[in-house]
């Protein structure tokens, strides 16, 4: 009796492979495209690829590459020319032909070593996300052993908070707590221009409420008011930003406390300007004294390292193994730390990390991590509390992702902060969605934890969740479309 005979697998059709590797070609030559080859630091040349690359659509390839067997370039951020000169090579000996390539200069195996040794500003744990947890004003004795047992590798000193004294007693017991096995890293905040809002005095302990459509005078903290100009508001809040005026438009949005009320300015009045409230809340919304005030539809001209910071940089120089830059928007935010502290004679020795929150850091991103590469021994935070106020909710997950990939690209460390955990950090039972977030925080450098009453509980379970992550992830494919943020 006669046996059926398996056919053969059909071969894939050499047009098809000559067509991929012409379109292969052609983004090869997109990517280096008026890119230096003189340029030195190799971070900085393969940021530029990658931008270079996400100017255009290549996500179809990516499909073909996967079709016939071959990396789609959806994890390879931080080393664009190694891959695309193997997919190359690949295809052009399945066609028989002979492509003459430069050599690569950033292998695979050279930039993970980059980003290996980049993160290690962190700690020189092996732990692949490292954590980092804020300390309180108050704190048991054996705090900072308990957690570091746990899992902690760094502590956060927030200069916006306390004063040189205690963040002085808060650095002994840290490095009392350090050992050999485990040498825990001090981050400090330095505060930053934080614009807020400034009840007059017989108003800070009780709040102002606001309706849907009151009239909110905001006024600049040089400006003076008499009760004749203020009698037609509804409200009248001062801000500590000075010259409110001229750094916004009529149209503008406003948000007061981590979002929760909305306004929108109707007059600009000098210095100060005149808003409509725009949340809708039966039982109305209240202004309260020193909250946060965002303008995400306003370029607020502003300096990240305000006079505060430079006061205090004399004493947390003395202990900080990094300093974090907040509302970091442009290069000369880095520069003018870097300045200050060479002043110090700190310069190279202390790490920066610039924490992006707002839409122009956003925008300047790239330009953002020109400078940190310069300098060396740098991080970014995404800082999602005041990034989502500034960007929309709705345009979180989505920029997340982008700042990941691009940082990857820079081979730059990152810190996920903000509201990780922090339903357990709180009352100890997580919510379903933070569970989820902790797998997405496993795909940064770090992530940071904020004060909370059960911050012993809360590193149990991001450790365990952490270990099973590595288990089975590294990072997400990305797909080379138009949506991409910096083209």
């Amino acid at each position: 009796m006669k046996k059926n005979i398996p056919h053969s697998a059909p071969t894939i059709e050499s047009d098809f492979l000559s067509t991929i590797l012409d379109r292969l070609l052609d983004l090869k030559e997109k990517m280096i495209l008026d890119t230096n080859p003189a340029i030195d630091n190799l971070s900085l040349l393969n940021l530029y690829h990658y931008l270079n690359l996400r100017k255009y659509d290549f996500s179809q390839l990516q499909d073909d590459l996967t079709k016939v067997g071959l990396s789609s370039f959806g994890r390879s951020q931080g080393h664009m020319e190694a891959s695309v000169n193997v997919a190359l090579e690949m295809l052009s000996l399945s066609l028989g032909k002979k492509l003459s390539l430069p050599k690569s200069r950033l292998s695979y195996e050279a930039s993970h070593e980059i980003m290996d040794k980049n993160a290690q500003i962190f700690s020189t744990s092996s732990d692949k996300t490292k954590i980092m947890i804020t300390i309180p004003s108050e704190y048991d004795e054996g705090w900072f052993s308990d957690l570091a047992c746990e899992g902690v590798h760094l502590f956060r000193i927030n200069t916006a908070h306390d004063h040189p004294d205690a963040w002085s007693k808060m650095v002994t017991e840290i490095k009392s707590a350090s050992c050999e096995e485990k040498a825990l890293k001090i981050y400090v905040d330095l505060a930053g221009p934080k614009i807020r809002t400034s009840l007059p005095e017989g108003k800070k302990s009780k709040k102002i409420k606001v309706f849907y459509g009151d009239k909110v005078l905001i006024h600049s903290s040089t400006s003076t008011l008499s009760k004749k100009e203020t009698k037609h508001y509804d409200a009248v809040v001062g801000c500590t930003l000075e010259k409110i005026g001229s750094m916004v438009s009529v149209g503008d949005h406003l948000f007061l406390d981590d979002g929760k009320i909305e306004l929108c300015i109707d007059e600009i009045l000098g210095e100060d300007i005149a808003c409509s409230v725009l949340t809708r809340n039966e039982e109305g919304s209240k202004i309260k004294d020193e909250k946060g005030i965002n303008f995400p539809s306003s370029d607020i001209a502003i300096h990240a390292i305000c006079e505060h910071d430079k006061e205090v940089l004399p004493y947390v120089c003395e202990y900080a193994d990094i300093l974090g830059i907040s509302f970091a928007q442009t290069p000369k935010d880095i520069t003018d730390l870097i300045d200050e502290l060479e002043k110090l004679g700190k310069k190279g020795e202390i790490a920066i990390v610039a924490k992006i929150e707002t839409k122009k850091g956003v925008r300047n991103l790239p330009a953002i991590l020109e400078a940190l590469i310069e300098y060396g021994n740098s991080g970014i935070m995404i800082a999602r509390g005041d990034l989502a106020i500034e960007i929309g909710f709705e345009n979180l997950a989505y920029m997340q992702e982008e700042i990941l990939d691009l940082c990857t690209a820079a081979h730059m460390p990152v810190i996920l902060a903000t509201q990780v955990l922090e339903s357990k950090m709180k009352t100890n039972i997580p919510s379903r969605a933070e569970i989820s977030d902790v797998a997405f925080a496993h795909k940064a450098e770090c992530v940071m934890l904020n004060k909370g009453e059960y911050a012993l509980e809360t590193i149990k379970i991001l450790t365990t969740i952490f270990a099973q992550m590595d288990l089975i992830f590294r990072k997400n494919k990305l797909l080379y479309n138009p949506s991409f943020q910096w083209k």
